[in-house]
Order: structure tokens, then sequence, then C-alpha cells
């Protein structure tokens, strides 16, 4: 590359040609990923995430879309790695679509995500923030002092009545 030749702000690896076909999206894995292998024993993981959509359903609900990913190599190394349920990343990759059919006979159509980039979206901190507020919201509050419940005292398991 000259000297005076404009910079990008995209890398491309060795080899990589320029690809029409490129997905960009951030969201929640919505499971730990799977790690499988092909029949040539090489390794991939896939998973799921779930990516928030602009605007609101008509219910007043928020609208997402699953979208399914695949990578390979170290990509799914870093995945079986570090990625699990709740964390937040955002994915590079081309869109690939398929298709099978279902014994009934019915052809069903897929899309996913071949992975070529994964980056954490979130630092730990936050992750851990977020974490700790889920937390506290799944707590049911305590009864205030003066209620009529009674305390029911922890012990052998046993109920305090017959």
């Amino acid at each position: 590359m000259a000297e005076n030749a404009p910079q990008t702000n995209e890398t491309k690896r060795k080899g990589e040609k320029e690809q029409m076909n490129k997905w960009l999206g951030s969201g929640r894995l919505t499971d730990n990923p799977v790690l499988k292998y092909d029949s040539d024993r090489a390794v991939f993981a896939t998973f799921t995430i779930m990516c928030v959509r602009d605007g609101k359903i008509p219910d007043g609900g928020q609208a997402v879309d699953f979208i399914d990913c695949k990578c390979t190599g170290h990509n799914a190394e870093f995945a079986k790695n570090f990625l699990r349920k709740d964390k937040k990343v955002e994915i590079v990759g081309r869109l690939e679509s398929g298709h099978y059919t279902e014994p009934g006979g019915r052809k069903i159509y897929t899309k996913t995500v071949r992975v070529y980039e994964i980056n954490f979206a979130e630092t730990k901190a936050e992750e851990e923030a977020r974490r700790q507020t889920r937390e506290n919201e799944q707590v049911p509050p305590l009864a205030p002092e003066n209620s009529s419940f009674m305390d029911i005292p922890e012990g052998d398991g046993e109920f305090p009545f017959r």
C-alpha cells in the first residue's frame, strides 16, 4: 500500500476479498455456545443472539430478532471460552441462507450468520452492575415488621404444624 493511500477503519485479513455480504449486529446470547464437530472433525460453535429492533410492536412490547450464528477455528474457541448466556456481543459476518425438508415434506428456510469477528459489547463492570440489578429485582421484598405474616423458622425441614 502506498504511503499516501487513504486509510480506512476496516482492516482486511490476509487473503480476504471485498465482501458485499456483510452482516453487523449487536445482541445478547440466548444460551451458552454449543461446540460441535463436522464430518472433517473441524470444530465449530453455534449460538443465538437476541437483537432488539428499533421501535415498539402494537401491544407496547419491544420487537426482537433471534439470529443464529456459527463460527469456526479461533472464533469457535473464543466463543467456548468467553461467551455465556446473556453476554452482550457485537458480531460481524456474512449472512448465509439454506433450507431443509422436514419428514412431513415441509420445506424450512434458514438464515445463519457465519461469524468472522466477535467483540464484547459491555465491560465487566457494566455486566456485573446489570447482573446485580437483575438479582435485586428478583428478590421478593421483605414483609414490614408490623405485618400479620408469621415468621417460619428454618430448621430441620419439617413444617411448624401437623
